[in-house]
């Protein structure tokens, strides 16, 4: 308690120097920021019941293509954008190129997705489509993918 207010101690265990103040959370996959619960920075990761090819073979493991992703990451470079935008002006705009200043590098605005941008009541609702996939987003960052037959929602 500092100046009758709760403070968090430095408690790094991971760290080179286990207590200090900066974080050092290690993760597979980078995430950009120190909050690994947004499932649109995780990577993907494949399992195969085929063996590890040999090096002298030359193959490569089959790769499935996860069809959604690039819809998910246009839909949340929206979100990224409005909520910079948001932190600025106070508002949220359905005005796609007023968002792109505000793009972050991880998920920079889609040029070429099929977008709109509904202003809801206090909040926003975005809706991106590339090729038979569509994500929508809004301003709670619920997102959700629809395929012809099929709809996955992630929070």
């Amino acid at each position: 308690v500092v100046n009758g207010k709760y403070e968090k101690s430095p408690s790094c265990q991971s760290c080179a120097n286990p207590g200090q103040p900066a974080e050092d959370n290690w993760v597979w996959s980078k995430q950009g920021e120190v909050k690994m619960h947004l499932p649109e920075r995780w990577g993907i990761l494949q399992f195969s019941g085929k063996s590890t090819p040999s090096r002298e073979s030359g193959e490569d493991a089959e790769m499935k293509y996860y069809e959604e992703w690039e819809c998910r990451c246009a839909a949340m470079a929206l979100y990224y954008a409005q909520k910079g935008f948001h932190k600025e002006m106070g508002l949220y705009t359905d005005k796609v190129e007023l968002l792109k200043q505000y793009s972050i590098d991880y998920f920079p605005i889609c040029d070429y997705a099929k977008t709109s941008i509904v202003l809801v009541d206090g909040g926003f609702e975005a809706k991106v489509t590339i090729s038979s996939k569509t994500a929508i987003v809004n301003h709670d960052r619920l997102l959700t993918v629809s395929n012809p037959g099929t709809i996955t929602t992630v929070r």
